[in-house]
């Protein structure tokens, strides 16, 4: 008897359908021997097997803590400070967020809506997947969600039977297909998923999600003050836990941009992230080591049967 329960039936089409109508990473802290998986340049169709991770995040915004999902949602900030950083928006964990914060005071004084949107947040999610046609590895993807959950809403909403693909038990792999795009004349091609079949896969043993990262515990996110500072420039109420008010420093309530400051202020020192305590061989012991590697987590359905 299984001691997680993962039938992901109703459940899945809903979330990707929200998703879609609501519309080597910086901010990533994989575990020892985890990579992030990327689709290569000019891939046209890949393979994948997505496996569920055990919730631990108290405020996930869809799952409870200790059941499985497929899926951690990130909401992200884009080109931040000179240095044009992707930050991890600390709302994705129910906490206060300073450009957020900018944001709406912006929109509430009337601002263009051009200006105003580049402060939102981009949605994301990460996904623990294998690649099944290069490796038996477990890796991260992370990926823009309008690039691929609009294309499994619409997959899902022709045969919702498909929904429990992240299932151990009976799950599927699915082969997408990408088209690539890129935005403006000198943008960097990026891939978007246009079309998912579903096929049918080996049951994966529940001894796998011991190999299955902490998709809560893998992002890296800043303090609102060093946020703040990298975003803004601008000094931190300590005691209220928020930016002074504009009258205080009005000076100092325009974004951070290179050609308005020489220097970046220094961020107070960042608070060490949450690692996946696993432990797991360094290079050179897995080059000695020549131990024959275990086959995948994969039960024998033919062997069974008999």
């Amino acid at each position: 008897m299984t001691k997680y329960k993962s039938d992901f039936r109703g459940k899945i089409k809903r979330d990707a359908e929200k998703q879609k109508t609501s519309g080597g990473s910086t901010y990533l802290n994989l575990p020892n021997g985890v990579k992030s998986y990327r689709v290569e340049a000019d891939t046209r169709r890949v393979k994948l097997d997505f496996l569920p991770y055990i919730v631990s995040d108290q405020k996930h915004p869809i799952a409870k803590p200790g059941t499985l999902w497929w899926r951690r949602p990130v909401l992200l900030h884009t080109n931040v400070g000179t240095d044009n950083e992707r930050i991890v928006c600390p709302k994705t964990f129910g906490k206060p967020c300073p450009i957020c914060e900018f944001q709406k005071k912006r929109f509430n004084e009337g601002a263009p809506k051009e200006e105003t949107k580049e402060y939102y947040p981009q949605k994301r999610s990460l996904y623990a997947v294998i690649a099944v046609d290069d490796s038996d590895d477990i890796m991260v993807w992370d990926m823009a969600d309008k690039m691929f959950l609009n294309v499994l809403a619409d997959e899902l909403e022709e045969n919702d039977d498909n929904e429990n693909f992240p299932s151990l038990e009976d799950g599927k792999t699915l082969e997408v297909a990408f088209k690539w795009n890129t935005i403006g004349e000198k943008g960097k091609p990026f891939p978007e998923a246009r079309s998912i079949k579903f096929l049918d896969r080996e049951v994966y043993d529940e001894s796998i999600l011991k190999e299955v990262p902490d998709l809560d515990k893998v992002l890296v996110v800043l303090s609102y003050e060093e946020i703040a500072n990298k975003f803004m420039g601008v000094e931190v109420d300590e005691e209220k836990g928020e930016l002074r008010d504009a009258e205080e420093k009005p000076e100092r309530r325009k974004r951070f941009h290179k050609e308005e400051h020489n220097e970046e202020p220094e961020p107070e020192a960042e608070e060490k992230p949450k690692t996946f305590h696993r432990e797991r061989k360094t290079e050179k012991e897995a080059e000695v080591d020549e131990t024959p590697k275990p086959e995948r987590h994969r039960k024998n359905i033919k062997e069974e049967d008999t």
